[in-house]
Order: C-alpha cells, then structure tokens, then sequence
C-alpha cells in the first residue's frame, strides 16, 4: 500500500498539468505557460496528452499552440536571454527565427558570466584544498619541499581568482550596457 501512495506521488511530481488543470481545460492559458518557460512545443504537448489521458481528456492542441505562441514572445526577448544564460538553463531551440538573435545576444552574455562564476567557485575550492593542505604540511616534519611546491600552486590558483574576478567584473560591465540598451 505505502509503495503505491509512493508512485502516485512520484507521477504526480512528474506531471507537466495536475488533474485538474486537465479537467479545467484552459489551454491557452497552459500553453502560454509553457512558451513563457521555453519549452520544446511537441515534447511539452506530449507530456499533457499523457498526463490527462489519465483523466479522459484530451488537451485542445489548437488553443494551446496559440497560448504557446504568446508565451514564446515574453521568452524570446534579449533580456530574458540574459536571465536564462544567467542561470545556467539550456535555450532548446525554442524561439522563432525573428526573435532569436536577440534572444542568443543577451544568453550568450548571460551564459558567460555563469561559467565565469562556476569557475571562480571552483578556483575558490580549489584555495580551499590548498590552504588545508599546507597546514597539513606545515604540521609534518621533513614536508618543507612538499609545503614550499604547494605554496607555489597555492599563489597561482590566487593569481587565477583574480584574473577570473576581473573577467566577471567585465562580463558584468557588458551585461549592464547591454540592459541598459534594451
């Protein structure tokens, strides 16, 4: 009994429509939805088919597509680019080809000061580890040699934090010029 209230829950997690959003049926609104987040049209209506065949119902493709097409025209704009490269989320192709070059200016922005900031974390881990390793080494008797190597790769990675800080800090510039544009 516990291990089927378990699977409920879990294909109720992986729903893209609850069961009421089937029996409601405002396909517009779920559609514009679904544009609004960038999601791949076909895969997106699949998974509501599926979802509220559950229920007898079948999803209204035409009121959808027209929601989904409004909701594609808040997504696709350079700004929400940014947002989206910001945040590490992957575009899937999604805009039409008039808004698209917009849309990939301002990810590409977005995008690259996410890698910078994954890099500067893993720079700063990176410190972190050295750090704990030289205080290992400073403990251990006859490790001078092991401790001055690591006193040299601890001084690059910092030179390294710098450089990746700066690089961010001109990404940045870049991103506000750009929003400032919009």
């Amino acid at each position: 009994m516990r291990a089927a209230l378990l699977a409920v829950v879990v294909l109720a997690g992986c729903a893209s429509v609850s069961r009421e959003e089937c029996l409601q049926g405002d396909w517009q609104m779920i559609g514009q939805r679904d544009g609004a987040t960038g999601r791949v049209a076909e895969a997106q209506f699949e998974r509501h088919v599926t979802a509220c065949a559950r229920v007898d119902v079948t999803p209204d493709r035409a009121a959808w597509m027209q929601g989904y097409q409004a909701g594609l025209q808040s997504y696709c704009t350079p700004l929400n680019g940014v947002r989206e490269g910001e945040a590490g989320r992957l575009y899937r192709d999604t805009c039409p080809e008039s808004r698209e070059t917009g849309f990939l200016r301002g990810y590409e922005l977005g995008f690259a000061a996410y890698r910078q900031r994954q890099r500067i974390s893993e720079i700063e881990r990176e410190i972190r580890d050295l750090n704990q390793r030289s205080a290992d080494l400073a403990a251990q008797d006859g490790a001078r040699r092991e401790w001055q190597a690591n006193q040299s790769q601890l001084l690059s990675a910092r030179l390294d934090l710098m450089q990746a800080r700066a690089e961010l800090a001109r990404i940045e510039r870049e991103i506000r010029t750009f929003r400032a544009a919009q």
